[in-house]
């Protein structure tokens, strides 16, 4: 096929952004080949617009459209949690927790620490690595004050004093399940 007849093809079959629709038109009606061209797809085509039978599409099939269109949107091989998604559950007076992903093959869970003003969470020992970072607020281990953007690491053995925070937090966590 030529690179008019090209052309013409997706001149007849629409796929054309607008722009380029328009060009082709002019450019057929100052060339006889090209609008030749347009006039025998049509010609040819247009057979099959009368001939094909009006389907009406399975009652279930436009609900699936319009779900997926609200759906939100994941990468292939990825997993997004929206901040209004999840489920928080309570861990202790004033402070809850919200699983965002669990691995069981490796054993870790990441989630989210969410902590009222005042609260407090008892003293305890790892048993393996445990990683916090804060996103807002305050939280303290005695004399070590953590601000937002500050990360903490607790290795296996280590055991925390009483975690406090005055104003309340957020943290982001990863710890042994």
């Amino acid at each position: 096929m030529s690179k008019d007849q090209d052309r013409a093809a997706e001149y007849v079959l629409g796929v054309l952004p607008a722009a380029e629709r328009e060009a082709v038109r002019r450019a057929a009606a100052a060339d006889p080949a090209l609008a030749h061209d347009i006039d025998a797809l049509n010609e040819e085509l247009s057979p099959l617009l009368l001939d094909a039978p009006e389907v009406e599409p399975p009652a279930y099939l436009f609900d699936r459209i319009k779900a997926a269109i609200a759906a939100p949107a994941q990468l292939q091989g990825s997993r997004t949690v929206r901040a209004d998604e999840g489920r928080w559950e309570s861990l202790c007076p004033g402070i809850e927790r919200k699983t965002l992903w669990h691995d069981r093959d490796r054993k870790r869970i990441t989630f989210l620490i969410r902590a009222q003003p005042g609260a407090e969470f008892p003293a305890h020992q790892h048993d393996d690595d445990e990683e916090a970072y804060l996103l807002s607020g305050d939280l303290s281990f005695d004399d070590l004050v953590l601000a937002p953007g500050d990360y903490h690491l607790a290795r296996p053995g280590v055991k925390h004093p009483v975690a406090r925070t005055q104003g309340g937090c957020m943290l982001l966590m990863t710890a042994a399940a």
